[in-house]
């Protein structure tokens, strides 16, 4: 398999030969860029890109389709702003406002590589994004406008509610001269936090790592290792070591970190999780523990009381669902869409997983019927929280973007 790939990769860079049609090469890319191994089609894009107008003519023959960019895939419509008609730089940024764009972050991204200066207000508008990827990908093209307006438009985003958001801003700040920002970064080299069996702590220590080294150089993290525990002793003191630094570097403006950007502490007794991410509504992390407590968000910030029982109930229906079920545990194809069901039955030391993936596209009754029961639970016992008829609509539509229609 590698030797065929290997193969295909040689025939995807080969260069055109003599007297080769350029329209067939264009027509072979373009196959390639829209359904060939995910691994390659970024490059065939911008192989496409370099063929000049044939390249062109080749998509813009797909975007005067009734499906239009959708039809690009991902790859290509990243890619767009490869090729040489700026035009189609215009037309990538309108197809942003479109929130039914299941490429929203590829676009914000490429976009971003090479920040126009006119562009400034269009990328500080994409800081308020439902989805966090394109929050996220927006900030390296603020971070590249005027600096006064950059760090007055990144700073807010420090207490985003998803952790990748506020590194890139803690990040994109400390690069502009906002060495407080520095903190954020040092905190999350302190994270160990899991959800359910997903060890987001050990992401997020990645992540920072990897942002401090491009600020301070690698040698500044070299005695730190993302892999270990950050109790660790050499982690400790790799970790006080860059701390000192970072103090003497902000002064006075060092900060107190508000409560969304501290280290969060292990949820005790979570027996039952959703993960939802919808490439159009955003994503949604809700646990359930086992005294009642309903766990909103990656962290342990925001909690809230359900009514006594609420979560054994829910139990029931998800121990119903999984011998409904009878061992399946994954439906649909590999997608930008997910819905992931995670239970930590009784006596048991890891929890279940069953989940649903699929492509922007409506997929009919991808959600089984038992899952279908357990959503329409999970809905209704989020909204037994305090103030929690809000989260009903938010919750409904993206399981029905997600899975299809819930039944009544």
């Amino acid at each position: 398999m590698r030797a065929i790939a290997f193969l295909s990769a040689l025939a995807l860079f080969a260069p055109l030969q003599d007297g080769g049609d350029p329209e067939i090469e264009a027509d072979r890319l373009y196959e390639v860029a829209t359904s060939g191994s995910p691994r390659v089609r970024y490059q065939a894009s911008v192989r496409l890109a370099g063929l000049g107008a044939v390249g062109t003519e080749r998509v813009r023959a797909q975007l005067k389709r009734d499906e239009g960019y959708l039809g690009l895939g991902p790859a290509l419509y990243e890619a767009l702003v490869q090729f040489e008609d700026p035009s189609l730089r215009t037309e990538l940024w309108e197809s942003l406002g479109d929130e039914r764009n299941p490429w929203r972050p590829a676009g914000a991204r490429a976009l971003a590589k090479e920040p126009k200066t006119e562009e400034a207000a269009r990328f500080k508008a994409l800081l308020q994004d439902r989805i966090s990827a394109v929050r996220a990908e927006a900030i390296a093209g603020v971070a590249a406008g005027a600096e006064a307006q950059a760090i007055h438009a990144l700073t807010p985003l420090l207490e985003d509610s998803n952790g990748r958001v506020r590194r890139r801003a803690a990040a994109s700040l400390a690069g502009l001269g906002q060495h407080g920002a520095l903190a954020w970064l040092l905190e999350d080299l302190r994270r160990d936090d899991s959800w359910f069996d997903m060890r987001l702590g050990r992401i997020a220590r990645a992540e920072a790592a990897q942002a401090l080294s491009a600020l301070f150089g690698r040698e500044a993290l070299s005695s730190y290792t993302t892999r270990n525990s950050p109790d660790t002793e050499e982690n400790r003191a790799a970790i006080a070591v860059l701390e000192e630094r970072c103090k003497e570097l902000a002064g006075e403006s060092w900060p107190t970190l508000p409560d969304i950007a501290r280290a969060p502490s292990h949820v005790e007794g979570e027996v039952i999780g959703i993960e939802l991410r919808s490439c159009r509504f955003g994503e949604h992390l809700l646990r359930w523990t086992a005294d009642d407590r309903l766990v909103i968000g990656e962290g342990d910030t925001h909690i809230l009381a359900l009514p006594k029982g609420a979560t054994a109930e829910l139990l029931v229906q998800a121990q119903a669902a999984l011998e409904a079920l009878d061992g399946e545990r994954s439906f649909g194809d590999p997608g930008c869409d997910l819905e992931r069901h995670h239970f930590m039955l009784p006596g048991e030391a890891r929890s279940w997983t069953i989940q649903l993936t699929k492509g922007p596209e409506a997929v009919l009754d991808l959600r089984p019927a038992a899952l279908d029961s357990l959503a329409s639970a999970m809905i209704e016992s989020a909204s037994l929280v305090d103030n929690g008829a809000r989260f009903k609509k938010l919750l409904t539509d993206t399981f029905e973007a997600l899975g299809g229609p819930l039944a009544d």
